[in-house]
């Protein structure tokens, strides 16, 4: 490629080989890059940029200013065999993750992970206990963070089930470079991906109503993921309501306030933590099955970075399956022989908040000075109950296009992928995923920590 690309000492590149030759995926990407130079490639980027600016698509990370997704258009592409095998383990977490929930709250009894890791998760809901979710299902919208090892094997960071963000966040990506860079797509057999109807047949499935009324509930237009929440509710014809335009009646259902008059709802596709302060009342609604939540009131209890280290026991225990995505090596901090080794390695390790989330609360050891060693050991030994330790992975990178320098640099990225779980069961695990892109220097990938997002394609 006559635009240079430059390798910083990335162990796994998805761009170059071993040898730091193309890798022959990228071949038509790279001839039609080649074709267009790097003024091509910059008036490109820049068109995106306008029309991102226009689309008012936007990840907040201070809702005092107004911030643009940053993008890269140079796509990722996932060949078909490797795809087939994470959308096999994502769908098996995801089933498996459920079953657990439901027996923490509807049974009480669930022996794979132990009471006091429960107990003292921030996301367990001691009133929820005794409940059954319509049709069973706790867990209707899933997210999932892989790290591809550059063999072929993708390897699990973290589940997100309380209100897992971004599926937009790919397909605007995805959006972007077809309009942007119709060459880099020739030659290529991109598997397509849509989600409405899968997300109204979740809707449906979740209610006995033959056409049950579903709202999308916001934090509002200064939201972190706004964008995402206006582009579901445009995309699937769902109204989009903020906390004020709910309330409980004295039937005990939640009614929304229309220009045409109040109605009833059926179905809340809940994109906020504190339901209570939005609308007073729905949680009871909810309990009392007048409401149906997606996702439900406790999936928090699957997400908690310590209970994470049983997610392989409760594939075996509940479906009777080999286990088929690995997941990071991690280590319980509440077993005194465990953070002792956690502790004589701290350097080498990740250490992260249980109830962290978008980046927050992940202290990456091995690039933080000897300052930030001992605040975190001591944060840690003062408070064990509250963080996990992981092994470090050197994952892969990807390259991005600086304009200004006219050449490719590395970037750690890493995938999340996005599934739904109806009411009948079905699972439906959607083509690509969210690549996240790292700022220079840095493995962590996350929108919140300022990162950008590039399309990831999936091709047989």
């Amino acid at each position: 490629m006559s635009i240079t690309p430059v390798d910083e000492g990335h162990a796994i590149s998805e761009w170059l080989d071993a040898n730091g030759g193309l890798q022959p995926i990228y071949a038509g990407v790279s001839s039609a890059a080649d074709q267009l130079g790097v003024n091509g490639l910059a008036e490109r980027w820049q068109s995106a940029r306008r029309q991102v600016d226009r689309d008012a698509f936007t990840f907040y990370l201070d809702p005092r200013e107004y911030r643009s997704t940053p993008i890269d258009l140079i796509p990722r592409i996932v060949p078909g065999e490797q795809w087939d095998i994470i959308a096999a383990g994502v769908g098996q977490r995801l089933r498996a993750i459920n079953r657990f929930l439901s027996e923490v709250y509807t049974t009480g009894e669930q022996d794979i992970v132990p009471p006091d890791v429960v107990f003292s998760s921030d996301y367990f809901f001691p009133e929820v206990q005794g409940f059954r979710p319509p049709k069973d299902v706790f867990v209707h919208i899933y997210g999932i963070d892989l790290v591809h090892m550059g063999d072929g094997r993708y390897v699990v960071l973290e589940d997100n089930l309380r209100i897992p963000s971004g599926i937009t966040y790919q397909m605007k990506t995805v959006e972007l470079c077809a309009a942007q860079v119709p060459e880099f797509g020739a030659g290529y057999d991109i598997r397509p991906f849509e989600i409405r109807q899968t997300y109204l047949d979740l809707f449906a499935s979740l209610s006995d109503k033959p056409s049950p009324v579903a709202v999308i509930l916001t934090d509002g237009k200064f939201g972190a993921a706004f964008f995402e929440h206006r582009y579901l509710s445009e995309l699937l014809g769902v109204p989009l309501v903020e906390g004020s335009d709910l309330y409980v009646g004295p039937d005990g259902r939640v009614h929304a306030r229309t220009v045409d008059g109040d109605i009833e709802v059926d179905v809340i596709y809940r994109r906020v933590q504190d339901l209570e302060i939005f609308v007073p009342g729905v949680r009871d609604a909810y309990l009392d099955g007048r409401v149906t939540l997606v996702n439900g009131i406790g999936t928090g209890v699957g997400d908690d970075k310590l209970v994470f280290l049983w997610v392989p026991q409760m594939i075996e225990q509940y479906l009777g399956e080999e286990v088929i995505l690995e997941q990071a090596k991690s280590y319980n901090l509440l077993d005194a022989e465990e953070r002792q080794l956690a502790n004589s390695r701290l350097g080498e390790l990740v250490v992260k908040s249980r109830r962290g989330y978008g980046g927050i609360g992940v202290y990456v050891m091995p690039d933080l000075g000897d300052e930030m060693h001992a605040q975190v050991r001591s944060l840690i030994l003062g408070k064990p109950e509250e963080f996990i330790a992981q092994e470090t992975l050197d994952f892969s990178s990807h390259m991005v296009f600086d304009a200004e320098a006219g050449q490719l640099d590395p970037r750690y990225i890493d995938l999340r992928v996005f599934a739904v779980q109806d009411g009948d069961g079905n699972v439906t695990v959607f083509p690509g995923g969210l690549t996240r892109v790292a700022r220079a220097g840095v493995r962590i990938t996350n929108n919140s920590s300022g990162g950008l997002c590039k399309p990831t394609w999936v091709t047989d």
